[in-house]
């Protein structure tokens, strides 16, 4: 056997390693691709699995995602309120039975349906309760959150003086400061005056808005947000809109 052929069995040993070395790098490679595919995947189910615990949790019609009150044509009051619920130290169970509890106790005294619980959903850490007061007197008793709507002439002659600084509300968002003297610049409008931190809706169409803390988040809807980052602080603000049944 000549040194050549000697040699050959050693070069072909050596590519053959060197062939499966490149094969095992291909196959960790693949495998880490493929890994990485089951981890997205796996990331994706829980997103779209948590997504589908919210869309179960506010099922059953349009729901707000923040706490939300919505004021009514014939002047009934919805709060919609979302809140962190622990389930470790709660349940839903002891929430509905001591909201029940309040709700009933308030009603023997301002009347049977003042008061009313609609709905009560908790999950993802969230609890979700929408209740009814028969008008803003009611949630403002309940509440104790100052809460007005009527006629810009009605408001003024309640006490409600207007002595704010009014942006002027257009296309949905916040226009100039316009410059108010009487109820009489307001004339033919409703208002709606509250003193609480939270999302607000109107049941018409936003021209004016009060307080630097307000921010427009459509044609008829308000967001307060803190004076100053303080949240036991609530400004007084006017929302002054076209009622909806003048076009009707």
């Amino acid at each position: 056997m000549t040194e050549r052929s000697r040699r050959r069995p050693g070069v072909a040993a050596k590519e053959l390693q060197a062939e499966r070395r490149k094969r095992r790098h291909r196959q960790v490679i693949r495998n880490r691709i493929v890994f990485a595919l089951i981890i997205l995947l796996v990331l994706l189910l829980v997103v779209l699995g948590a997504r589908a615990l919210l869309s179960g949790l506010f099922a059953g019609g349009e729901a707000a995602e923040v706490t939300t009150i919505t004021l009514a044509e014939d002047g009934k009051v919805t709060l919609e309120e979302i809140t962190d619920f622990d389930t470790e130290e709660y349940d839903k169970s002891a929430l509905k039975e001591d909201s029940k509890e309040l709700v009933e106790s308030f009603n023997e005294t301002y009347g049977k349906d003042a008061i009313t619980i609609d709905k009560l959903k908790v999950g993802d850490g969230k609890a979700y309760m929408k209740t009814s007061y028969q008008d803003c007197d009611t949630y403002t008793a309940f509440t104790s959150y100052g809460l007005y709507a009527d006629t810009v002439e009605n408001a003024a002659q309640a006490g409600y003086d207007f002595n704010e600084i009014f942006t002027a509300v257009v296309d949905g968002q916040k226009g100039a400061v316009v410059d108010y003297d009487s109820p009489g610049d307001f004339a033919g409008m409703n208002v709606l005056c509250i003193e609480e931190n939270v999302q607000v809706k109107v049941p018409g169409i936003i021209s004016y808005v009060s307080g630097a803390s307000t921010e427009i988040v459509d044609d008829s809807t308000v967001s307060i947000s803190p004076v100053d980052g303080n949240t036991d602080a609530a400004e007084l603000v006017y929302i002054v809109y076209t009622d909806n049944s003048l076009d009707k």
